[in-house]
């Protein structure tokens, strides 16, 4: 008996320590970390897919309706106010559950919103639809699927976020266009209802393949991140490095949110067709693909906030090329580089949550923070809209966005190690 004991302990010892190899070894191809990414990255294609794809559908919108341009912006900025409610529910339920169970219910209802979408008739069911619908879809897609991978790496963890960030240019570069084309020949109704059964298709795939990130009770996970030592959601919430992140964040958003929701129908005023302007929007969402990838691996070696300041410089700068840009071939060199710069900010600041307060609440924190950022992505289109409104001319909307980039670049060198003081109080 004692021999068959001793094989039986060995043997467990022995799947413990290949269990244990198996999900640290980060460096790996065979680490199933990185299938979580892909898996991540599909669900963030999908959901800011259909976010990028609003551009594409906001002059069929404006045309079915006859509301100014204002009153359609509004429905997206109803999305990112909803968007931030559920963003941080989302974190919770995420760290209580699981990633599944999320990114079951975001599938579900991306699908859904883009079905029902297709049946709008009226302003109403448009902000009902736009607004509440989908953005339960985006919430629980965006935070579970960056909180996840953030708790599944740590050498690795910015090179993980930008590949997993990437599926949001990604997104763009695909759906944009192909929302063009199928608007031309379809119909923008017909067009959604084949968006929603694709978002039902994709993401069975993910829910399928998406795993739990490694557990303590393994003896797999740390509840450290290099020397930092995890903090609870309310100890995080009083120091001012989460302040400095959220107001960096809703800054940055701010401004690229508002010209991503009117770049269409920039374009389209100076002349584009409908499938051009698609393509240019969808070549800002593949020029961020190498800015989210390229920053992810540069900030594990720089370190993230360098690379976040030199990304939301870089975005300045070609905010101020845009309002000089009076030729198609200056547009198209916006897009370009616009899409590398704005992608390098989104590429690495989904990490900073784990940086500077540990893995232990990452999901919570994430979704806290998105419930600010949340108010910069809604503000800045509906801004824009009003703005052109008044103005007719969206100059006036590219000088705000220019202020705001600016103002992100500041809180962003402002941003620093979390400290609390002995009895965990208010910090620096």
């Amino acid at each position: 008996m004692a021999v068959f004991a001793g094989i039986h302990l060995n043997r467990e010892k022995g799947d413990l320590m290949q269990k244990e190899t198996y999900y640290q070894n980060e460096y790996s191809l065979s680490y199933y970390g990185w299938v979580v990414v892909g898996m991540c990255a599909l669900a963030n294609m999908v959901a800011f897919g259909f976010v990028f794809s609003y551009s594409v559908f906001f002059k069929s919108l404006a045309a079915e309706f006859g509301y100014e341009r204002s009153v359609i912006a509004g429905a997206f900025s109803a999305y990112a106010i909803m968007h931030n409610l559920f963003a941080f529910f989302a974190g919770r339920l995420l760290d209580k559950f699981g990633p599944k169970v999320v990114l079951g219910v975001a599938g579900f209802a991306l699908g859904l919103s883009m079905i029902v979408m297709s049946t709008v008739n009226s302003i109403l069911e448009l902000y009902l639809y736009f607004g509440l619908i989908f953005s339960l879809g985006v919430a629980c897609s965006y935070v579970p699927a960056m909180a996840t991978v953030s708790k599944w790496f740590q050498e690795k963890r910015g090179f993980a976020i930008g590949l997993t960030a990437a599926g949001l240019g990604a997104g763009s570069f695909i759906f944009s266009p192909l929302s063009a084309w199928l608007i031309s020949v379809f119909g923008w109704r017909k067009s959604y209802f084949i968006l929603g059964i694709v978002a039902w298709l994709i993401f069975f795939v993910v829910v399928t393949f998406v795993r739990k990130p490694p557990t303590k009770e393994n003896g797999e996970a740390k509840d450290t991140v290099g020397s930092v030592k995890s903090l609870s959601l309310v100890k995080v919430f009083m120091t001012r490095t989460f302040w400095m992140i959220c107001l960096t964040w809703f800054f940055a958003a701010l401004a690229l949110w508002a010209v991503m929701v009117h770049v269409v129908m920039m374009c389209t005023d100076r002349g584009m067709s409908i499938i051009l302007a698609g393509s240019m929007m969808g070549v800002i969402g593949g020029a961020s693909i190498f800015g989210r990838i390229g920053s992810g691996f540069i900030s594990d070696k720089l370190g993230r906030k360098t690379t976040c300041m030199i990304a939301l410089i870089c975005q300045t700068i070609m905010l101020v090329w845009l309002i000089f840009s009076s030729e198609i071939w200056m547009l198209w060199v916006f897009a370009i580089l616009f899409g590398v710069s704005s992608g390098g900010f989104v590429g690495v600041i989904p990490a900073f949550p784990a940086d500077y307060f540990g893995i232990k609440a990452a999901g919570s924190i994430l979704g806290l923070i998105i419930i600010i950022v949340g108010v910069g992505v809604a503000v800045g289109p509906y801004a824009g809209g009003v703005i052109y409104d008044v103005t007719g001319s969206y100059n006036y909307m590219i000088i705000m966005c220019i202020i705001s980039s600016i103002l992100a670049t500041i809180t962003s060198a402002l941003i620093g190690p979390a400290k609390t003081t002995a009895s965990d109080g208010i910090m620096g």
